[in-house]
This record gives C-alpha cells, structure tokens and sequence, in this order.
C-alpha cells in the first residue's frame, strides 16, 4: 500500500487540502463552462507534482489555472452527514496518549496555522503498536475527516479560538496561560477526537486530532438467570472453561489501577487471548472501570443488574466477543475488590452427543426418585477467592 500524500494549495502556497495516492478530486467549473463538475483521479508523481486525469501538474500551477478558469476542486470522497460535537465526560481518555484508551489510537495528525494564521500545517503520525489498522480505507477517511473538519473547526486561527469560546461545554482544561477543549467527529467505523489549544498568546494556538476504531459498547446482563450469576464468581461448575480472572481495586485515593491476573486454565492463556484481553481492559478502563467514582456511578445507573448476593452490594455486567464471554463483578462498597472473569464459549453439542444426552435423561426419569438430605448446603458467598 502507498503511504504518499498529495497536496492541493491555492495559487498563495496555502494548503486547501491532501488526498492518498489513488484518490480522486471533483472539480467544478463555472456555470457557462460546458464542463460541469468532473471527477478526476489523481496520482502522486513527487512532493511538488501531480497527474490529474491525464495531465502532470506542478502543484501550484494547477492552482492558478483553476482560479483563472473560475474552477472550484475538493475531494471527491467526502463523509456526509457527519457533525462535530463537544466531547461526552467518559471520553476524556481519548485526548490522553498515556492512558489505556490513548494507546490504543490508530494515529495523530498535529498541527497549527502558521504565523499569519490562515495556512494549515499538520502532519499525520501513526502509532506503531497499531500499524494493522492503518489501512487503505483508513488513508482515504482520514484526509476526508480533516477536510470536513477544516470546513467547520479549524478552517484558520480564529476561525478554531471563536468556535472553541462559542462551545464552552466542550472546555477540558484551564488556567491562566492556557484553555484546552475537546472535540469529537464520528464515522461509521472510526472516531476522531480533536483537541484544540488555545493559549494567552493565541498567535500560538495548535491542534491535535487522535484518531480510534470503533469498539463494541458494554452490554448490562439482566438479572434473574441463576446459571449466569454463578460465573461471577469462582464457580467448580464452569473451571474447564473458564481461562482466568483479573482482580483489582482503585487504590485508597480511588483513581488508582492495582491488578492481578490468575489463570485458571493455562494453557488458554494463549497470546490471542492476551490481545483480546486487553482490548476489552481498554474497554472497561474507559468506562465502568475507569475509577471508583465512575464505577459506583456505572452500578446505580444500572440497579437491573444488582446481582442476588452479598446483601446487594454487587452488581454484574458481560460482554461477549465471538468465541469468549467476559464477566463484570463492580461493588458499591470501599476497600473491595472487583473481578472480570474470562470464559471460553462452551462448544455446541454434536447431534451424536445431543441424543446421548437425551438417553441420559429418559433413563433417570424413568428409575424410582429417591431423596435424601446429605445435611450439605451451597452458598455462593463461601466460593474461596485468592486473599489480598
């Protein structure tokens, strides 16, 4: 795949925009000019030169020939419907390169508008833990998303300081150098989350967009399934599919992240388990799990998930991926631990087996019921957990 990036400025040298090597530009004359609108496609010849269609380009003088012929040119892949809207208070991650969430960002394009403040300067860089995903899709949707932005937040300086100042919601940060707001602009498969600085000295103000997939949201599992509630705890019954467990807790302060990891079937602990693992980590350190305000919040929003046990202080929460289910247990209670326990998805019978089963079943029903009381009794609350 190509990684070059072709640029289109006005005849002043200011950048209009950039599309990926391959992509096409819509060029539309001025009414009496019996071309119409066209779509070209355009090929990366060097830094300074384009093919558009058939023809090759010195870049700026494809710019005066348009504005002498009255021609307006944009990209020709373009994203519709899409808004730019201050950020939501659990996202505040996603502007963190630090945090579990910020790792997991696809790339960054950082920039500002030079000294006069009307020229966009930004340079995409890729995260390299994440390089699988910068693909030619995501090459043709991030110049789409910035050009999109460019029409509405960050078209010059004061065009971003004005609309930063007209959207105080979406303030992150402030003191007295310096404020800091957030944005967020979604795709159907990504989201980008720009963060505007607008310092004293405004001739300084800058930008950063982080760029992230998509990823499944939480899933509440509904009380009242007995079978289900036992694989919120260490459960006898399920160990040969269950891979391990995380406990952990948020510290005394309760923005802190202590945890352990113990395995239960080692040999699932594989290195694709280990990725899924932490994709769903990152997933519930943005949210549920982000600290303990957070995740006591999380429980009361969500009192249908109240698990039967231990006076109703735990509350339950699953998410499945296609071949393993994930097990939430969050407490309202200080000083207590909260465990995410990892299952393998149990295999569908066979119908040699189904039937076999079914024989079982027939045979016990058929013999003589006999009861008899062991004196033994099963609570959930005595399942042993490793001490802290």
């Amino acid at each position: 795949m190509s990684n070059k990036t072709i640029r289109f400025i006005d005849s002043d040298y200011r950048e209009m925009f950039q599309i990926p090597d391959g992509a096409s530009i819509t060029i539309t004359y001025p009414p009496g000019d019996g071309r119409g609108t066209l779509t070209r496609p355009c090929q990366y010849i060097d830094e300074a030169h384009v093919r558009v269609g058939n023809n090759d380009y010195h870049i700026c003088e494809f710019a005066e020939r348009m504005e002498a012929l009255g021609a307006k040119y944009e990209p020709a892949d373009q994203p519709r419907g899409i808004l730019v809207v201050p950020f939501s208070g659990e996202e505040r991650a996603f502007f963190d390169l630090r945090s579990d969430a910020g790792k997991t960002r696809i790339g960054l394009l950082s920039g500002d508008f030079g000294n006069q403040g009307d020229r966009f300067h930004a340079g995409l860089h890729l995260n390299e833990a994440q390089t699988e995903k910068n693909t030619p899709d995501f090459q043709f949707e991030v110049h789409s998303a910035v050009y999109a932005l460019r029409q509405e937040l960050l078209g010059n300086r004061s065009g971003m300081i004005a609309y930063c100042q007209a959207h105080p919601e979406a303030k992150l940060l402030e003191d007295s150098r310096f404020s800091q707001y957030g944005f967020k602009l979604e795709t159907e498969m990504r989201q980008y989350f720009i963060l505007c600085l607008v310092p004293e000295l405004e001739r300084d103000a800058r930008f950063t967009i982080y760029a992230y997939e998509k990823t499944a949201p939480l899933r509440i599992l509904q009380p009242g399934d007995a079978g289900d509630h036992a694989m919120f705890f260490r459960n006898d019954a399920e160990s040969e599919r269950c891979v391990g467990y995380l406990r952990g807790d948020f510290g005394r302060d309760g923005h802190s992240f202590y945890h352990q990891w113990f395995d239960q079937t080692k040999s699932e602990n594989t290195p694709e388990f280990k990725d899924e693992f932490h994709e769903i980590m990152t997933l519930l350190r943005r949210d549920i799990l982000s600290d303990l305000s957070s995740s006591m919040d999380y429980c009361y929003n969500h009192p249908q998930a109240k698990l039967p046990y231990r006076d109703s202080y735990d509350y339950g929460f699953k998410l499945e991926t296609e071949t393993r289910q994930y097990f939430v247990r969050c407490t309202t209670l200080r000083n207590e631990y909260f465990y995410v326990y990892a299952y393998n998805k149990a295999a569908p019978l066979r119908e040699q087996e189904k039937s076999s089963v079914l024989n079982q079943i027939r045979e016990a029903q058929e013999k003589p019921r006999i009861l008899k009381d062991t004196g033994e009794h099963k609570h959930t609350r005595s399942m042993k957990e490793p001490e802290r």
